[in-house]
């Protein structure tokens, strides 16, 4: 049982930002190679396969058997974000904080839709405070679980807005109730507060011509001051305009055929340059021993 929880655990942690971006830097990192090293005999790969064979086995091995929160952000990257929009018309933004929690998914096109991960190892105990946070700042929420938890989260959210999405036994995403979208609890100061100040100060510029001309020090109450003499609802609009600028500079790659299925959601929020892609090919491509 041990080897079974240390072989879920390393594997699952590979698929993370940190590892992959001293990729992209340094086209090299010594722990997922330490790991392929470790656990490909255990999965039954052979020597000879390269590093992006050697990955696509262990993604594999995750959908199946150990679901973390990783497999639902690149499910909701690739059957939401790429296979029902397109980078062209929308954007895709991971843990964006809003208040005291931080949401999984935010997917902005004309409107906005925010997605809450609960994966077979989490509790619901947390679930209905972060909502109270996230009815704040979006309209339309979807919490995103197992098919197999539908019996332990619908009950919770059965009578609210909020929506239900399943990972099905497909690797599909169903929905099992749809989200309404709820506009009454939102909040300009929790919404202002999630904002980079590029975001906010554009925001005061268009609703009010300009931004306020004072100390640094002064700003943020300022332009603060000005986004709650609008309507939620109108601040939200901008708001959603704004986010929906958050764009990866290399949005082709991920209409190709480059990019291995299981690093969508990895670069998407790392957002490589053409040089660190490179880096990463250079290391997914080379053979393992």
């Amino acid at each position: 049982m041990q080897n079974s929880v240390d072989l879920n655990t390393s594997i699952s942690g590979i698929f993370s930002n940190s590892h992959f971006k001293r990729v992209l830097d340094n086209k090299k990192s010594p722990y997922i190679d330490k790991k392929i090293k470790k656990y490909k005999e255990q999965l039954g790969i052979d020597n000879g396969k390269s590093r992006k064979e050697v990955l696509d086995s262990f993604y594999s091995y995750l959908l199946s058997s150990y679901r973390c929160e990783y497999v639902y952000k690149n499910l909701i990257t690739k059957k939401i974000l790429l296979g029902r929009h397109s980078l062209n018309t929308s954007t895709l933004i991971n843990e964006f904080r809003i208040g005291s929690s931080l949401a999984d998914s935010v997917l902005i096109n004309g409107s906005s839709k925010l997605y809450e991960i609960k994966t077979e190892l989490d509790s619901p105990s947390r679930l209905l405070d972060q909502l109270i946070d996230y009815k704040k700042a979006f309209p339309t929420i979807y919490l995103v679980v197992h098919y197999s938890q539908i019996e332990k989260y619908l009950p919770i959210i059965e009578n609210s807005t909020v929506g239900l999405l399943v990972l099905n036994e497909k690797f599909q995403l169903s929905e099992i109730k749809k989200a309404d979208r709820d506009v009454k609890h939102l909040d300009i100061t929790t919404m202002f507060k999630s904002l980079r100040k590029e975001e906010y100060s554009n925001i005061i510029a268009e609703a009010f011509v300009s931004v306020p001309e004072v100390p640094n020090m002064f700003y943020f109450k300022e332009c603060l001051k000005l986004a709650k003499q609008m309507k939620a609802v109108e601040f939200h609009q901008l708001m959603n305009q704004e986010l929906k600028k958050r764009k990866p500079q290399k949005k082709e790659i991920f209409a190709s055929n480059k990019l291995p299925e299981y690093l969508i959601n990895i670069c998407l929020s790392l957002d490589p340059t053409t040089e660190e892609y490179g880096r990463l090919f250079s290391f997914l491509n080379k053979k393992v021993t």
